[in-house]
């Protein structure tokens, strides 16, 4: 008994103690280090929003009518997959289509599954894609 009732002090003499205690916590770094994250940030503002990322390229035309082919390609993606963007760009002497905006190459060989039987010819390629958004930024 006399055992317990001590405890009981102790542990009530430990509860104030901590609920009067200040906490500080002191954090030391390199100034390198400090420089490396603004280079950092300095470095993706200069980006423009791109980053080196993955899309799918569902298009490649040349010759006659290769642009209008390509367009036509582009909105038939568009009008099924809305929220999806979609680029056309011209490389003498090719027009293709890609889309999406892939941060990595799995996440843009699921995407490839999903469209692969409406797009057959379609492949994954290393692109500067704009910033997607984050599965976390999605869910919000």
């Amino acid at each position: 008994m006399i055992r317990r009732i001590k405890m009981l002090i102790i542990l009530s003499f430990l509860t104030v103690y901590q609920a009067v205690g200040v906490s500080q916590v002191m954090v030391q770094q390199n100034d390198k280090i400090i420089g490396l994250v603004e280079k950092h940030i300095a470095a993706n503002k200069n980006n423009q929003g791109k980053l080196l990322g993955f899309c799918v390229q569902i298009c490649f035309e040349s010759g006659a009518n290769s642009r209008e082919r390509a367009e036509k390609t582009r909105m038939a993606f568009l009008s099924k997959y809305p929220k999806t963007n979609a680029y056309t760009s011209f490389k003498e002497p090719n027009f293709r289509v890609r889309v999406g905006d892939f941060r990595t190459r799995t996440e843009a060989r699921g995407f490839r599954e999903e469209i692969l039987a409406e797009f057959p010819k379609s492949f994954v390629v290393k692109d500067e894609v704009k910033f997607p958004k984050h599965i976390f930024e999605l869910t919000e």
